[in-house]
Order: structure tokens, then C-alpha cells, then sequence
């Protein structure tokens, strides 16, 4: 889990057997409830993010490193990630065009 700088309160209800589910993986893992559910939040966007950087690179929508950008993930995690999920790529030449002159011009801004 990532490192806490500033920390925000979310209350949120959640189904009786959902809570019942997250105490007893709790229980399990030996942490506290709230430690579990905090942790599968985590990996629960994490997942989320892969989710929707594929979709979009897929659809040609970004490019890999602008995929793996979203995703969080450096270039050659979401590399592997496009090869273990068979994620056929559908970028365009135009994309790809601009997507390098946006890495050129902030790498090479001024």
C-alpha cells in the first residue's frame, strides 16, 4: 500500500454480507478490518486502471506509453501486460504522430 501523506475520511454502506466477507479475510490475514478493506481498494484501482489502459490502447484511443501512464505502470509492465492479456493493438499512424510530438515536447520543453 502506498505511502499516506494526507488522509481523508470516505464513509461509505456496504451490504451486511459483503462486510461480513472483508471481517473474516481480515481475520485470516491477521490485519484489522479497516487495513483489509483499505488494501483491496488499492488493489482494486490499481486493477481498474490496467482495466480501462487497455481498453484504450486497444481501441486505439492511446498509445502503450500513454496507456501505461494510466495504468501506472512503467512501459514494460504494461508491455507484459499487453502480451499476457493478448491485447491486439489498433493505434493509428495519426495517433501515433501525435503522441510523439506530445513526448518530445515535454521531454524537450525549455
Amino acid at each position: 500500500m502506498p505511502a499516506q501523506t494526507t488522509l481523508e475520511q470516505l464513509n461509505i454502506r456496504i451490504p451486511k454480507k459483503l462486510a461480513q466477507e472483508l471481517e473474516a479475510l481480515a481475520k485470516v490475514e491477521h490485519v484489522a478490518k479497516i487495513d483489509m478493506a483499505r488494501q483491496l481498494l488499492w488493489e482494486g484501482l490499481a486493477r481498474r486502471k490496467q482495466k480501462v489502459a487497455l481498453k484504450l490502447y486497444e481501441q486505439g484511443q492511446a498509445s502503450k506509453s500513454r496507456a501505461a501512464e494510466i495504468a501506472s505502470l512503467s512501459l514494460w509492465e504494461f508491455t507484459e501486460l499487453v502480451e499476457q492479456r493478448g491485447v491486439r493493438w489498433d493505434y493509428g499512424v495519426e495517433e501515433a504522430k501525435q503522441e510523439l510530438q506530445r513526448v518530445l515536447a515535454e521531454t524537450y520543453e525549455p
